[in-house]
């Protein structure tokens, strides 16, 4: 009896120790902490975005560089190699971005809208990334995966943008605001 009643106790623990930390985990974000959440993840996706340039950009310089004869097929497989791990890696990260549970719903739905359209990009980068060397893929399939990938961009961007003016960190023009909602001169 004493051994029920002490697990009876136990469990009444965990369970009103497992509900106060969800209400305080759930309590709304003040602006600040909004703000400074999108900004966040504005940041962490804008890195994720130029990686994903910047590898891109050096992918096409190895194609390039392979059709002039200045690289060789082990050169070209390499790069082609650090292409898809960057693919990878992206896709992963932008998968594993945590979105928290305090914003306003609005903002949180945007930021969310935004992940997925990322998440999609990297995701079609990371195939097209793998096809990039498979002779079952053609040079047209493989611009046409990263064509929806820049589709897929430009709507996550378009939704952490609205984001971004909904919490006042930039103007309906997309220029960036001071803490007061004035115009900040670049």
């Amino acid at each position: 009896m004493k051994k029920a009643l002490l697990i009876g106790m136990l469990m009444m623990t965990v369970i009103l120790s497992a509900c106060s930390n969800n209400s305080t985990s759930s309590a709304p974000a003040t602006e600040e902490e909004v703000q400074e959440t999108v900004q966040n993840f504005y940041n962490e996706m804008s890195k994720l975005e130029e990686s994903g340039k910047t590898s891109l950009a050096e992918f096409n310089e190895a194609i390039a560089g392979y059709s002039a004869g200045e690289l060789t097929d082990k050169q070209l497989e390499k790069k082609i190699k650090q292409f898809q791990s960057t693919a990878t890696d992206l896709s992963n990260q932008a998968e594993k971005v945590k979105i928290s549970s305090s914003l306003p719903e609005d903002i949180r739905k945007l930021l969310e809208e935004s992940k997925v359209a990322f998440e999609s990009a990297y995701s079609l980068k990371e195939e097209a990334s793998q096809g990039a060397d498979s002779a079952n893929v053609t040079a047209e399939q493989f611009n046409e995966l990263n064509q929806n990938a820049d589709v897929a961009m430009l709507f996550g961007i378009s939704k952490l943008n609205e984001a971004r003016e909904a919490t006042g960190l930039i103007d309906s023009e997309g220029q960036a605001t001071s803490e007061s909602g004035d115009v900040v001169q670049e």
